[in-house]
């Protein structure tokens, strides 16, 4: 097929002139200066220079100089002096010195730059800014003021078109609140909304927050902490992810929950849990853990939930633990259904079918106190139904039983027992290493004086009476 030539000269004057129309878009166009030299001796054959209320545009932006260099060809400007770019009618960028690419829309400026976009200020003294993508990147430090935040980092991007600022390098944030420390941040301007990227600490009057990933919403004072998550105040907070309302003090709690009470000593661990920070109430559950810290000890227990409740003003505290509770330290174990530790008197209150062990003793009743001073096992409370069995030998158990006993404990061991009301006891004095026989002692009040957790002497009150056997003619159990 041919094409006849008229058609074919329409055709390259349409190709021409869309080539013209393109190229003179991307040129920088001057407007207005107040002089123009083009001295190609010295300044070159296609270098203008501008002096004075110069203004040029170019494609949908519009800047002004003091003093401008235009290299034609290369479609380049260097200006200096007030400078002052227009983009869109919204942003305005300043500064004293610029290069500014035509056919790339780079502007580089420097020295006492300042970029204004709606209620964002940012400034710095080395600002790229990429007028094509609508980005700007600055280095060697850098501060925006967006409202109450005022953000500083080393190095910088930010997007007017999402409004985000992505802060790399010595990030700082200092709110009227709180001051944030950052390795990497990605701030909002319009929701005021940050991303943690890196290793972040949010410090406070009330606490010191620290995350390595997760969100800080400052607008309404709201966390989601993640990855070695804690929240620092009057007691420490762990997780593997936290939601944190510092308005309400709620801390919400999912995966590796700890909760340090260094007043009392105490951790409360759980695969979910909450804690707030104002009324000092917490909860764990799954697979949840108490630990409390002795000096020279510390009892684990687990149970399926674990409750903290305060007292005076949050200063001390009841500690409830609910359901298949198990317990244990070096000294004795134990398990019941539910437990309560109160910090007032040091105290844990065993309840519904409690059992421990102890210095080889079994110690059964329907509630079990147990009382540490010194933070040393002090006495043991068994209350109604108290029943205390070791063995002796093979086959032969020393046994105690009455309404209501208390067991004193001194160097890890039972050295007294009182018994009140109803009150029982079978155990097999020896000869040395022989049982010589079994004595059995009735009365309503007793005290048992043990020496190497073996009876050494009994003191009977009221209605006492009691016998001495061979042992193949007492019951082996009362």
């Amino acid at each position: 097929m041919q094409i006849s030539k008229s058609i074919f000269t329409a055709l390259f004057l349409a190709t021409l002139f869309c080539s013209v129309t393109t190229t003179a878009q991307r040129m920088v166009i001057v407007n207005n200066a107040d002089s123009l030299n083009h001295n190609e001796a010295v300044y070159g054959k296609d270098v203008q220079v501008l002096i004075g209320n110069v203004k040029f545009t170019h494609e949908t932006a519009v800047m002004y100089c003091d003093t401008a260099y235009r290299y034609i060809v290369d479609n380049k400007i260097k200006a200096s002096g007030n400078i002052h770019i227009i983009q869109n009618d919204t942003l305005h960028l300043y500064g004293k010195k610029l290069n500014y690419d035509g056919n790339t829309g780079l502007a580089q400026v420097r020295k006492d730059v300042k970029l204004v976009n709606k209620d964002v200020v940012l400034t710095t003294d080395y600002l790229d800014y990429d007028r094509a993508n609508n980005f700007a990147y600055y280095f060697n430090f850098g501060k925006i003021v967006n409202k109450e935040n005022i953000l500083t980092s080393k190095k910088g991007y930010y997007y007017p078109n999402t409004n985000q600022v992505f802060y790399k390098d010595s990030v700082v944030v200092n709110n009227p609140k709180y001051t944030i420390y950052s390795d990497t941040l990605i701030y909002h301007t319009e929701t005021k909304v940050s991303n943690i990227e890196g290793p972040t600490f949010i410090i406070s009057d009330s606490n010191t927050i620290y995350a390595e990933a997760g969100y800080y919403d400052m607008l309404h004072d709201i966390a989601l902490l993640k990855e070695n998550a804690y929240i620092d105040g009057e007691q420490l907070l762990k997780g593997d992810t936290i939601y944190y309302n510092r308005a309400s003090g709620y801390g919400e709690i999912f995966n590796s929950m700890e909760l340090h009470d260094t007043t009392n000593n105490v951790i409360i661990k759980g695969n979910y849990g909450f804690y707030n920070e104002i009324t000092q109430d917490a909860l764990a559950t799954l697979d949840a853990q108490l630990l409390q810290i002795y000096s020279k000890d510390t009892l684990y227990l687990h149970a399926d939930t674990l409750q903290a409740v305060p007292l005076n003003n949050g200063e001390e505290k009841l500690i409830k633990a609910y359901r298949k509770v198990k317990y244990f330290r070096k000294d004795m174990q134990g398990r019941c259904d539910s437990m309560v530790f109160d910090s007032r008197d040091t105290t844990n209150t065993f309840y519904y079918d409690p059992i421990m062990w102890s210095m080889g003793n079994q110690l059964t009743a329907d509630v079990i106190k147990m009382y540490t001073k010194n933070e040393v096992l002090d006495k043991v409370d068994l209350i109604d139904r108290s029943f205390i069995i070791s063995e002796e030998d093979t086959g032969r158990f020393n046994q105690v039983k009455g309404k209501l006993m208390t067991g004193y404990i001194r160097n890890n061991e039972i050295y007294k027992i009182d018994v009140n009301g109803n009150a029982q006891s079978i155990y097999f004095p020896k000869d040395r290493e022989h049982v010589i026989g079994v004595n059995k002692a009735e009365c309503s009040n007793m005290t048992l004086y043990l020496n190497q957790r073996m009876v050494d002497q009994i003191t009977m009150r009221v209605s006492p009476n009691g016998s001495m056997n061979p042992p193949f003619l007492v019951p082996m159990k009362i």
